[in-house]
């Protein structure tokens, strides 16, 4: 088994320098491919002796025999029903992980703000992208955030200049159209918050077609001093051929501002890897997510949070129900340096078990290293209370319906803080009817 399991990762990575022996010498972001593809290779690629992917069954990614993305050509009547109403002219495309400018419609962003593919924006920022991109490198642990930076096919780039607020929120559409292919889908997405600004960005998922993919994303957030940003994200996807893989990198300076909100209901394998660094006095990230799981669906999230200035806050929640034979961990971690004092840094993760064959893993942690922090950090695994399914029958409810409504008040937490109310409303039916 073990040698089956070395040959299909053999396989893979030989499919992957394939990918990457194909990038043109022309390529404008080719000195950064370059140096992911060495920072991947130092890595290798992740086994179940790696921590964090302990919980993952990588043979059966592996053993997918995955072709190329390609960007298709789709009708605009085809996009249409997957533009949430508030972003009717502000949606960003990406098609099978290629960003595509034909596809979106950007009619609403305010001037000076650049929204186009990170080869253009090389052009423009290169001096900024080019040092962002190679200290990020130099810190990345993840094996499969170095292939991103490494193939993927064409980035989107975002430029917000100082003292911008955008009143609406700009989507992030993901469509995967994949047919019978096994498809590596490789999406990126750079942003670059200015000086006091302020922006809300949702990335959401369409599958055309396609129940064998492999979706792997990576966002970075730059955000400057006093500026503000909001982050929210949904993944979805039932079959069991489905793998998304999402990592959030982000530098937060001077009394700048992250909320980040992940809603996942029902991908196949989902893992979540967050990084936030808060590297100016008084900025504040605040990390949240709940996954709603069923079948033999998955998802894992890691987390670190590196305090290296003082007075800094952070917030992590993330909550989890699970069904069936579903499974989910958590590794969280809050790393305080020692010039980080007088830190405010709080974790919890609290799960909800609905089968006997369902399972949660968690694994809060701390490392302190500055005398004046206050910090905590904790994890609960339960059922729902026998207690209240019982009073809420003697009410008239049947307890299916107790059940969907005690489900719903667990998940309701994370979903409230979801300000767009057509995603809100939809998250929120999902929910209350998550065990119907």
């Amino acid at each position: 088994m073990m040698t089956e399991q070395r040959e299909s990762q053999e396989t893979f990575q030989s499919f992957l320098l394939s990918l990457y022996e194909q990038i043109e010498p022309t390529d404008p972001m080719r000195k950064l491919r370059a140096n992911a593809w060495e920072q991947f290779l130092k890595l290798g690629l992740p086994t179940k002796k790696n921590d964090v992917y302990r919980y993952i069954h990588l043979r059966r990614f592996f053993e997918n025999n995955y072709e190329p993305s390609r960007l298709t050509e789709l009708d605009s009547s085809v996009i249409d029903p997957y533009i949430l109403p508030e972003c009717h002219q502000s949606v960003a495309v990406f098609i099978n992980g290629h960003f595509s400018l034909k596809h979106s419609r950007l009619k609403n962003i305010p001037k000076g703000m650049t929204v186009e593919t990170l080869d253009e924006g090389m052009k423009t920022y290169a001096s900024f992208l080019n040092n962002q991109s190679t200290k990020s490198l130099k810190d990345e642990t993840d094996p499969f955030a170095a292939i991103n930076a490494a193939l993927h096919p064409n980035g989107l780039f975002l430029y917000l200049p100082p003292k911008t607020n955008v009143d609406f929120p700009l989507q992030l559409l993901n469509i995967i159209d994949a047919d019978t292919i096994p498809m590596f889908v490789v999406p990126r997405a750079q942003f670059f918050v200015g000086k006091q600004s302020e922006i809300s960005i949702v990335s959401t998922q369409a599958v055309l077609s396609g129940d064998q993919y492999a979706f792997n994303m990576v966002t970075e957030f730059t955000v400057e001093d006093n500026a503000h940003a909001t982050y929210i994200q949904t993944a979805c996807g039932l079959n069991p051929n489905i793998w998304h893989l999402d990592a959030l990198r982000a530098v937060l300076k001077s009394d700048s501002t992250l909320k980040t909100i992940n809603v996942t209901e029902g991908s196949a394998t989902a893992r979540f890897d967050y990084k936030a660094a808060l590297t100016g006095p008084n900025a504040e990230v605040n990390l949240n997510g709940v996954w709603m799981l069923s079948e033999k669906n998955e998802a894992h999230v890691h987390v670190l949070v590196d305090h290296q200035a003082p007075n800094c806050r952070s917030m992590q929640l993330f909550k989890g129900a699970l069904s069936d034979c579903s499974r989910s961990s958590f590794e969280g971690k809050i790393l305080v340096r020692q010039a980080a004092q007088k830190t405010e840094a709080f974790q919890l993760n609290k799960n909800i078990l609905l089968s006997d064959r369902a399972n949660a893993d968690s694994k809060p942690n701390l490392e302190i290293f500055a005398d004046d922090v206050k910090a905590s950090h904790g994890s609960t695994v339960g059922q729902l209370d026998k207690e209240h399914i019982f009073y809420m029958k003697t009410r008239g409810f049947s307890e299916a319906a107790a059940k969907n409504l005690l489900v719903y008040g667990f998940c309701e937490e994370v979903i409230e803080m979801i300000s767009i109310p057509s995603l809100h409303e939809k998250l929120r039916q999902t929910a209350q009817n998550y065990l119907a």
